[in-house]
């Protein structure tokens, strides 16, 4: 069980709005759509299919990816991502772990979806058109695949699972998907031509920033065509990386005008960078709550 350590007051209600503003931001409504039915008419599943809950299969165990950062796993996501966190929680100081895991709900519905905890993992919307998808990457410790399913016919490690219908491929990282999803990730994973993804939609902006335990991309703000942040330790403080494509002018008058008076609210860095349509900021602070709660935008 993780331990959960009781901060000031104003930290924990700054921290639940920080982490309301990442759900708006990343993810809308879509819990509900992402831990319940998910099947769609591409796969036919016999009705009377024959479970197993075997706790650990290692022969289910297969995928071998790197999954270490944000491109990694946009590199395995079809095209069309709206928007995509990552969340490394091993990599995270104490107090970044505290606060992912008490204040960001995706931690917490993943740990329930595999009944183990989570120990990385990288949730993405997907939308073409009208239509609505979602990409969850994952590693687990203990590794578990503790619920009923079943091994799709001519397959040996597709597992539909049956209490959400969705699909799972166990392994590093843990694939789970609507059934056109996954079978997209597979193509990109295991197919012989190259398959666009989503990591060449973002690739941009994430070359003008770097990797970090906590990271976010989004192309449906209204400040920026695409956004990005991340947050982690650099030299002994907390370090909080945003970067805009195509910011609108008032997001950069305001990001201009909390440089001015960053000093005296406690940031020991707030460097401005402008690269062609790219703007950067990288803030400092020996404070997590400092670079958590400042203004992106």
């Amino acid at each position: 069980m993780r331990k959960v350590i009781r901060g000031s007051m104003k930290q924990q209600d700054a921290y639940k709005i920080l982490a309301a503003f990442l759900v708006i931001t990343m993810l809308g409504s879509v819990f509900a759509y992402m831990f319940t039915g998910t099947r769609d008419d591409t796969t036919q599943v016999p009705d009377t299919p024959n479970t197993n809950t075997e706790k650990y299969n290692s022969e289910l165990w297969t995928v071998q990816e790197p999954f270490n950062s944000i491109s990694d796993a946009l590199s395995m996501t079809p095209q069309e991502v709206v928007t995509a966190q990552f969340i490394d929680i091993d990599s995270m100081s104490p107090q970044m772990k505290q606060w992912a895991t008490q204040y960001l709900q995706v931690i917490q519905e993943v740990d329930s979806l595999y009944k183990s905890n989570t120990t990385k993992l990288y949730y993405a919307k997907l939308q073409e058109g009208k239509n609505e998808s979602f990409l969850l990457l994952s590693t687990m410790y203990p590794e578990k695949n503790d619920f009923d399913y079943i091994v799709l016919p001519n397959t040996d490690n597709i597992l539909q699972r049956q209490d959400t219908g969705a699909i799972n491929i166990m392994g590093t990282p843990v694939i789970y998907a609507p059934d056109r999803t996954a079978s997209d990730v597979l193509e990109i994973i295991y197919g012989l031509n190259k398959t666009n993804t989503s990591f060449d939609q973002y690739e941009g902006l994430l070359n003008e920033t770097g990797a970090a335990p906590y990271q976010l991309v989004n192309s449906n703000v209204t400040f920026a065509k695409e956004f990005y942040m991340g947050i982690g330790l650099a030299n002994g403080s907390y370090e909080r990386t945003t970067g805009y494509l195509d910011a609108n002018a008032s997001t950069i008058k305001k990001i201009n005008q909390l440089k001015e008076n960053s000093t005296q609210n406690g940031f020991s860095r707030y460097d401005i960078m402008e690269t062609g349509n790219y703007t950067i900021v990288r803030i400092e602070s020996p404070e997590l709550f400092k670079v958590l709660t400042e203004e992106t935008n």
